[in-house]
């Protein structure tokens, strides 16, 4: 996953932008949104800049004895923590 962060401050500096998960709708117990990626991210003071994040396929399984996949949606949220959302995609895992 790849996003954008621009640096609307007057100096440089960093950022830790995270990504979660979550499925409202889910039959797992789940917590409402789970980490599943993040990555810091430095810009010069009005910078954009690109950040990758990786997110590992497993980051949506659960444990059932082995490792099981919930087949379907899921919500991925960006942001600076779990409660801030800056931007939201949803995928699907078949």
């Amino acid at each position: 996953m790849t996003a954008l962060v621009t640096n609307t401050g007057a100096r440089a500096g960093k950022h830790v932008v995270q990504v979660y998960a979550s499925r409202p709708e889910s039959a797992v117990d789940r917590p409402v949104r789970w980490l599943v990626g993040f990555e810091t991210v430095r810009a010069a003071a009005g910078e954009t800049t690109q950040v990758s994040i990786h997110i590992p396929r497993r980051a949506f399984a659960h444990w059932d004895g082995s490792w099981s996949y919930e087949p379907g949606g899921f919500t991925l949220h960006v942001g600076s923590s779990s409660v801030e959302d800056v931007s939201a995609i949803e995928v699907e895992i078949g």
